[in-house]
């Protein structure tokens, strides 16, 4: 025996309601948290942990003293790597300084698109803007990857000097 119309109804609104209230406690966050860095072959957390150990690396070839990395700022370059994908166009996040936490004395920001994880720092080592943010007065870094829909990696490497 099937339900009547007036009660297929207030299921119906019943579900609309429950969907609605389960997309509304969604955190904030958790739209970078689901970029896909399916293209790169590897997961955010290892294509973060090449690329700073990269970064350091040519750090400490020039006598500079390695970043760390912070999550704040690396939550802010996951979600403009995601930005940049979604809009399959590389691009410089025009608020990245207001993005990463308050407190800096100096940032800055690299971008780079088509790369592997493993080559991405040499190709921003080639460059001199970029060379100069990665060896720039700098203590901490956010980093983050996405893949467009077309399947190239996007990157985002956000620098920041803070005292103490």
């Amino acid at each position: 025996m099937s339900a009547s119309p007036r009660a297929r109804r207030r299921s119906a609104l019943a579900l609309t309601a429950a969907l609605a209230l389960t997309f509304a406690v969604v955190p904030a966050g958790a739209a970078s948290a689901a970029v896909s860095t399916s293209c790169t072959g590897t997961s955010q957390s290892a294509a973060q942990s090449r690329i700073l150990a990269d970064v350091n690396a040519a750090r400490k070839a020039k006598g500079k003293k390695a970043l760390t990395l912070s999550s704040a700022m690396s939550k802010a370059a996951v979600a403009w790597s995601g930005k940049q994908a979604a809009a399959n166009r590389m691009s410089h996040n025009p608020r990245y300084a207001s993005q990463i936490p308050s407190g800096w004395t100096r940032a800055g920001e690299n971008v780079a698109f088509g790369y592997t994880p493993k080559k991405v720092t040499p190709a921003w080592m080639a460059s001199t803007g970029h060379r100069a943010n990665i060896l720039g007065s700098y203590n901490r870094i956010g980093i983050g990857v996405a893949c467009s829909s077309k399947g190239l990696p996007f990157y985002t490497q956000v620098f920041g000097n803070y005292p103490g």
